[in-house]
């Protein structure tokens, strides 16, 4: 989740609930509490919206968690009486959100493009996962950069033995997973973050050589970890 969206997302919640408390101290409404049954809903519906609007997040698994969540939340005050039976309806309203999102945003899982944050321009190569595993071989390979993407499983970057001539990027997004990078000795990491409900450890010692080169890792987590060594 990018800071913009999480930003946005807890501020138009700020103001909600101030506004509530506003008006029932005004007695124009009844006593206001954001402690309603089922308010821990909340914590799949904010996640769900900021990778919602965060470019290059899966798009599928930010509405699968703004549907459980709301769905949730209106079976927990006995809106919806059986949930069963609307089990079917909202699979087959996810996928074709799905569909018609993939239709705009489904090229960019083809060239992963360098988002803004990081040095330089054009796209790398990129790795996807969904409910699997990733373990890229650059064993004795030349190295250039890599996306991985990753929902619902975990990966392993291990480039203790590529070959890294220049600078290069390498972006994570990751939902529900872990990743862990292994780097060569002797380069440089420059680390830019994006969490929610995860974090990014960096266990790395960066060379102090001026000319070493640079890795660039742009992370995007929610509910995971990267461990970066």
């Amino acid at each position: 989740m990018s800071k913009k969206a999480l930003s946005l997302i807890v501020g138009l919640l700020a103001v909600a609930i101030g506004v509530g408390y506003t008006f029932a101290a005004c007695d124009i409404i009844e006593p206001f509490t954001i402690f309603v049954p089922g308010w821990w809903t909340v914590f799949l519906i904010v996640p769900g919206l900021g990778m919602l609007f965060t470019r290059g997040s899966n798009k599928f698994v930010s509405l699968f968690l703004i549907t459980l969540g709301v769905v949730l939340f209106l079976q927990r005050n006995d809106y919806l009486g059986d949930i069963k039976k609307f089990i079917v309806p909202v699979l087959i309203i996810l996928f074709g959100m799905s569909l018609i999102i993939n239709a705009f945003f489904g090229d960019r899982k083809k060239n992963f493009t360098i988002l803004p944050a990081i040095p330089g321009d054009g796209s790398i190569p990129a790795y996807e996962a969904s409910f699997g595993e990733l373990n890229p071989d650059y064993s004795g390979k030349l190295f250039e950069g890599c996306g991985m993407d990753i929902t619902f499983g975990s990966g392993n970057l291990d480039l203790r033995n590529a070959v890294i001539n220049k600078d290069v990027t390498i972006s994570i997004n990751i939902a529900f997973s872990g990743v862990k990078i292994k780097l060569p000795p002797g380069c440089k990491v420059d680390l830019q973050t994006s969490t929610s409900f995860g974090g990014v450890t960096n266990k790395y010692v960066s060379s102090s050589m001026p000319d070493a080169h640079i890795v660039h890792i742009f992370a995007a987590v929610s509910f995971g970890g990267v461990d970066i060594k």
